[in-house]
């Protein structure tokens, strides 16, 4: 397989940053689960207390592990591009691909990286432009519709 190196930080943004926001948004929900549940902890078990004199007390108590929680996100975050990297190059890929062979250019065999998800898209892909090569008339064949996307396939056997 590829063993090629990423050029780029971010494949595709829009799905990458997706991503991120929604990974940024679980932190933020966590942290505010678990806040609640300490408060409420602390309301039910301990001596009565002003809400006020409560946030104070957490906050003294689990401000460290707030800063800690702060100083990895920036660590999930990133793993988080290098993970959707793994799906989102391989998609990137065989779209510029699939682009060109749709304009009638030859293509050359995609292959993804070993560490990529959908290797096995690749090779369905490459037999698909193989047979497009080997066979140019089916490629402009104009004649039939093209197929709607919800109809079910039918073959003649």
């Amino acid at each position: 397989m590829a063993k090629h190196n990423r050029k780029r930080f971010f494949v595709d943004f829009t799905v990458q940053g997706a991503l991120l926001a929604r990974t940024a948004m679980y932190w933020g929900f966590c942290l505010f689960t678990v806040a609640t549940m300490l408060i409420i902890w602390r309301a039910m078990t301990g001596p009565p207390a002003l809400f006020v004199d409560q946030l104070s007390e957490l906050w003294q108590r689990f401000a460290p592990a707030l800063v800690a929680s702060l100083l990895l996100l920036p660590l999930v975050l990133m793993d988080t591009v290098r993970t959707s990297n793994r799906f989102a190059g391989p998609i990137f890929r065989l779209r510029r691909t699939m682009k060109a062979l749709a304009r009638g250019e030859s293509v050359r065999p995609i292959h993804f990286r070993d560490q990529d998800f959908w290797r096995d898209m690749a090779e369905d892909f490459n037999a698909i432009a193989a047979r497009m090569h080997d066979t140019p008339s089916a490629a402009s064949n104009d004649s039939e519709a093209p197929l709607d996307a919800d109809q079910p396939l039918v073959t003649q056997g």
